[in-house]
């Protein structure tokens, strides 16, 4: 689209004024004078913007970043006509979920044919897939008297990705403690002995002592102990204190909670372990098709991490965030927002469950799980959690992702109080994960969970 912009008034009333006072006065200097700002009228009449032909690349330089992490973007515009653009000005099309954190996604610059201009800036990535728009540019000839606007689609990336599952499974080498099956202190069909009891009609021919029948000439039945599967419950804490974040534009605990559990799902999955997902803290409308009946968003092994219940359930996380991102931008993006820190209501003094999340959530676990709590522990519910579950004797692990960072004073505050409860988990006997976001969840992984799952 071409726009005519009007310029040199001044010019015009400067020529016309001259011209009028020279005849007047009939002096031939002030015509003379006129045909300076009459070169500008004419020099502007005729400048048009001249046909552009431009092709634009784009390049995304990280494929699968972690949430949080800066991703370098560079966009290269080139001029591939046969004429000089003097005023060429370009904005490539960030996705709006994206906060741009270096650089800038704009650029300016004449353009020879055959010159490109290059812009370089750096987004914050989030979970998921976000498509970048066409690049705007804005063309004008050198007296400036139009203006041309048009979009190019860049070659190259057209979006930016962040992985939603691992490509290669952080504990290769580890296998977890109670993969497979748990022996149980009830009788049944099994492979290890536990008792014997006299022979009940309909109990297989298989399992009576012969040896015993043998000598005695009495019918007793072989029993062995039964073995239940074990399941690994993975619970990413979504509710509302952990959507906060270190800094506008980053994620929030909930999504890096959320991200976390993606990927050790992921591993599991393709370790060949029975793993079960829930979340805590999701309203209906946050997931699509609702809550369970009990009010929790609970998977079921079906697919691992790439399964559509499991995608389901982190998109609903997401959701969630969004929906809190703007209060926590409001507080000025740090980790004291909305924290509870005193944990009242969750366990009475008489040891009673109070907490509608907490008691829901072992209501439905199974009796042989073990647990891996995924929680920015900013305030006492991820510790009370630990506690009832290791007073139930389900191992737990929990996985801890940092948002306290900062100089503010009260983030600050929130760090201290987010180290002492650390240390509470510990005491509690979980096993602990203090996710420092400087490094790669990979990282903190093999650090700890190897060790914890290869006994």
């Amino acid at each position: 689209m071409t726009e005519r912009v009007r310029r040199w008034g001044i010019a015009v009333a400067g020529t016309v004024t001259l011209v009028s006072v020279g005849l007047l006065a009939a002096e031939p200097a002030l015509f003379a004078g006129a045909a300076i700002p009459l070169a500008y009228v004419l020099f502007g009449a005729f400048s048009r913007v001249p046909t552009s032909d431009l092709d634009a690349e784009r390049t995304v330089a990280a494929a699968a970043p972690t949430p949080g992490d800066p991703v370098e973007v560079t966009l290269t515009v080139e001029n591939t006509g046969d004429r000089s653009l003097t005023d060429v000005r370009v904005v490539d099309g960030v996705p709006s979920e994206l906060r741009v954190v270096d650089g800038s996604p704009r650029g300016c610059g004449s353009l020879r044919p055959g010159d490109s201009l290059t812009v370089e800036y750096a987004v914050r990535s989030k979970r998921g897939t976000y498509a970048f728009d066409d690049t705007a540019v804005r063309i004008r000839p050198l007296a400036a008297t139009e203006v041309a606007t048009a979009t190019v689609e860049p070659d190259g990336d057209t979006a930016l990705t962040c992985a939603n599952v691992v490509s290669e499974v952080p504990l290769a080498d580890a296998t977890l403690p109670r993969a497979g099956t748990l022996p149980t202190d009830s009788g049944g069909s099994g492979l290890e002995f536990h008792a014997t009891r006299d022979y009940q009609p309909g109990d297989p021919v298989s399992r009576i002592d012969w040896r015993r029948f043998a000598k005695t000439n009495e019918l007793t039945t072989v029993e062995y102990r039964e073995e239940q599967a074990v399941r690994t419950v993975l619970v990413v804490d979504a509710r509302p204190p952990t959507r906060v974040t270190p800094e506008p534009g980053y994620p929030t605990g909930a999504e890096l909670s959320a991200y976390a559990a993606e990927r050790l799902l992921d591993a599991l999955s393709r370790s060949s372990v029975v793993a079960s997902l829930t979340a805590v803290g999701l309203a209906e409308e946050d997931l699509v098709g609702g809550l369970d009946p009990d009010g929790l968003a609970w998977v079921d092994p079906d697919g691992g991490a790439q399964s559509p219940q499991a995608n389901r359930l982190f998109d609903g996380v997401q959701s969630a965030a969004a929906r809190d991102s703007a209060a926590a931008d409001a507080t000025g993006g740090n980790a004291t927002a909305g924290v509870a820190a005193d944990g009242s209501g969750v366990v009475s003094d008489d040891g009673q469950v109070q907490d509608p999340y907490l008691r829901r959530l072992l209501a439905r676990l199974p009796p042989t799980a073990q647990v891996v709590v995924f929680s920015p522990a900013l305030d006492e519910w991820p510790v009370e959690l630990a506690t009832s579950l290791r007073a139930r004797s389900y191992p737990t692990t929990v996985v801890s992702p940092d948002v306290t960072g900062g100089e503010e004073l009260g983030q600050s505050v929130a760090a201290l109080e987010r180290q002492l409860r650390l240390e509470s988990l510990e005491l509690v006997g979980a096993t602990l994960i203090d996710w420092d976001l400087v490094e790669p969840i990979d990282i903190a992984m093999r650090a700890s969970l190897a060790e914890l799952f290869s006994q």
